[in-house]
């Protein structure tokens, strides 16, 4: 019978979503663990799904990631474990084999990597592993779909694992005592579980029984958790010399790469170059379709406009509707291009080093190299990252790197940078864009280092692991951006939907000119205050209000503020249709010029009026580009989103994330301050 549900373990690095995509091609999904933030890859083939499990070193859980992973595999067993080992690591990837076969599960092997594996010189013999396991090994190269049909044969024909680890006589003992006190499948593994320390879910027999067995052996002057890891390796090693049939050592293409990218003067310049190569992508190829979907919002304005509906209907549908959510949905291509960019910098390799080379700068601040992973996953989300935090040591590094998260520019706040750039710095767009980015980059470091010294918080310490560069597949890149972009979508509309509708029936209300609505009045009176940043238009103003809820609302309200009171013009459906046709062309003749223009042209930035052109004659005749600048940075550092601000507060406390709100405020307008100064 055909397995139903396959859950993918494996360590981090060993190529599982590639495996999945290959397993499954692109009916992929993403979501978060349930009660969690950390990311799942969901993939369905016919009636088989395919879940990826957080990526693990060992069942004995030391981070978030592996205690999700050993509480699916204990609440949620799937019909059959994929284990899929590093064929190129395979003596480091063996322990958690090892310890997943004490569940009890039929579980089939993914030798994946073997290209790795040879290119570094290994002969090796998955029937030798077969034998000595008992069940399905499988050698694959994921990224070339080799060995996948074998694979999906194995799946059928999985089989539970032979226990193989031998314990010292007084660890037997204790298992024995903890096991007497369990019932149900993978007894054994719990007892493991329970006699290393870990909080699961148990009689209280058993807890009992566990918590006697570890006094008894630290008595005897044997630690649990060393003694159990200590046969688990030991048996590793041995299992790794019976499939071993041959080392040849050979440079690798990894090393060689890493004399350049980890040179301590050429690799900072490199990374430097990496991220603005990776803006300059993202803007030149998203650019004509952020035009296309600025031109399909007139269009259906047109159309709206030229239906019988009354008056204030159809400003609801045009300025509410189509503007506001329109215009927010116009930059979805940005953020697709943005995933796409940083998820080959992931997938690559390219990302971890960014650790590296960072360490000493790092430290500088109080912080360590591995600090700079969720700071870089905050240019993607704030939330998340700042949920990753609790993969670092200490509480004190967990505080400031927190603390600093939320000055990263997240994907939310990218529409806006992209429309002001667009409309006031259209030669230099791609510039001042990644200069905001250092910019807040700066002031999270700069964060770190204050908190450091005023809390008096203990330096930070950490080992990173860098893994092999490899050329990540094209499909599996443009299948996780695809689905991250819908995430977004997904979980933005709800918000901006209900952002735009309150914010229009505020400026209808009262009935009448806009400037003497309930928006327009809380706006004017708070534009004083922004009159010495170079920005005190009310609707300048106003869209900074909702941006607290959600940054990616702020282009919706400056929307609907300046487009709303703008009736389109009536459009026929064939005319309609024709514009349509005619902007796709152009959009799809500006991405493949993109293409050319990525290496062959020296000038960085997006072509004059390339974004939003709904919004950009408004805008042009009430801000300046110093006012432009001072808004940015403002938008910039201001106060996280209410989603970010509930993640400091549950990972920190409410009162460290009242001092966040009250301190953003504070550098976010004084910041601005000396932006609008730095222009004529």
């Amino acid at each position: 019978m055909s397995a139903r549900r396959v859950a993918l373990l494996g360590n981090p690095n060993t190529g599982k979503s590639t495996l999945i995509n290959a397993l499954a091609g692109a009916q992929l999904q993403v979501g978060n663990w349930p009660g969690t933030t950390v990311e799942r890859l969901l993939a369905r083939e016919g009636e088989r799904t395919y879940v990826d499990l957080p990526g693990a070193y060992s069942l004995l859980a030391t981070t978030p990631e592996e205690k999700i992973a050993v509480r699916s595999l204990l609440e949620d067993p799937p019909e059959v474990l994929l284990v899929v080992l590093d064929a190129g690591n395979l003596e480091r990837s063996l322990p958690l084999l090892l310890e997943a076969g004490e569940l009890g599960l039929p579980t089939v092997v993914a030798l994946n990597l073997m290209d790795e594996a040879r290119a570094k010189g290994y002969r090796l013999d998955p029937g030798a592993l077969e034998a000595e396991l008992g069940v399905p090994v499988v050698p694959v190269v994921a990224s070339r779909g080799e060995g996948i049909k074998a694979l999906k044969a194995a799946l059928d024909r999985a089989a539970v694992p032979r226990s193989s680890l031998a314990y010292p006589p007084a660890l037997e003992r204790a298992l024995r005592a903890i096991e007497a006190h369990l019932e149900g499948p993978a007894r054994r593994a719990r007892a493991a579980l329970l006699l290393a320390g870990e909080d699961l879910p148990a009689p209280e027999e058993a807890r009992e029984a566990a918590r006697f067995a570890r006094a008894a052996l630290f008595e005897l002057g044997l630690d649990p958790y060393l003694e159990l890891t200590g046969a688990v390796f030991a048996r590793a090693r041995e299992l790794f010399k019976r499939a071993l049939k041959g080392h040849n050592p050979r440079p690798t293409l990894t090393d060689r790469i890493d004399r350049l990218v980890l040179h301590p003067v050429l690799g900072p310049v490199l990374f430097f170059l990496g991220m603005l190569f990776v803006f300059r992508f993202t803007f030149l190829f998203s650019a004509p379709w952020v035009t296309f979907i600025g031109r399909v919002q007139e269009v259906l304005a047109g159309w709206t406009q030229a239906l019988p509906l009354p008056p204030l209907l159809a400003s609801f549908f045009t300025g509410a509707l189509v503007a506001g959510v329109g215009t927010v949905l116009a930059f979805t291509p940005v953020l697709f291009f943005l995933y796409l960019a940083m998820g080959f910098l992931e997938t690559s390799g390219f990302l971890a080093r960014s650790a590296f080379l960072t360490d000493r700068l790092m430290h500088a601040v109080g912080l360590s190299g591995r600090a700079f992973i969720p700071l870089v996953l905050g240019f993607g989300c704030n939330v998340p990252a700042i949920y990753a935090t609790r993969t670092l040591e200490s509480f004190g590094e967990r505080l400031k790197t927190a603390l600093a998260i939320p000055f990263m520019a997240c994907s939310a706040r990218l529409p806006v940078f992209a429309l002001f750039a667009a409309v006031f710095f259209p030669e230099r767009a791609t510039y001042v864009v990644f200069g905001l980015y250092l910019l807040g980059l700066f002031f999270g470091l700069f964060t770190a280092w204050l908190v450091g010294k005023v809390a008096q918080t203990e330096p930070a310490s950490g080992v990173m692991e860098l893994p092999p560069y490899r050329w990540p597949p094209l499909r599996v890149l443009l299948a996780q951006a695809r689905v991250r972009t819908r995430d977004f979508v997904q979980g933005a509309t709800g918000p901006i939907l209900i952002a735009m509708v309150l914010i229009w029936a505020l400026l209808h209300l009262p009935p009448g000119p806009l400037e003497e609505s309930l928006y327009a009045r809380v706006a004017q009176t708070l534009s004083i205050l922004f009159e010495p940043l170079g920005f005190s238009d009310w609707r300048l103003v106003g869209a900074l209000i909702p941006g607290f809820v959600a940054k990616e609302v702020v282009v919706g309200a400056l929307a609907v503020s300046f487009l709303g009171a703008e009736p389109a013009a009536g459009l026929g459906l064939l005319a309609g249709l024709h514009d349509l046709a005619l902007a796709f062309l152009a959009a799809l003749k500006e991405t493949f010029g993109a293409l050319f223009a990525l290496f062959g042209l020296p000038r960085l930035g997006l072509e004059a009026g390339g974004s939003a052109p709904a919004l950009a004659a408004p805008l042009s005749q009430v801000l300046t580009p110093r006012g432009a600048l001072g808004y940015l940075v403002f938008v910039l550092l201001y106060t996280p989103c209410v989603a970010t601000l509930a993640a400091l507060a549950q990972e920190l406390g409410r009162r460290w994330a009242a001092f966040s709100v009250a301190y953003q405020l504070t550098v976010a307008y004084l910041a601005a301050l000396l932006a609008s100064r730095l222009l004529p």
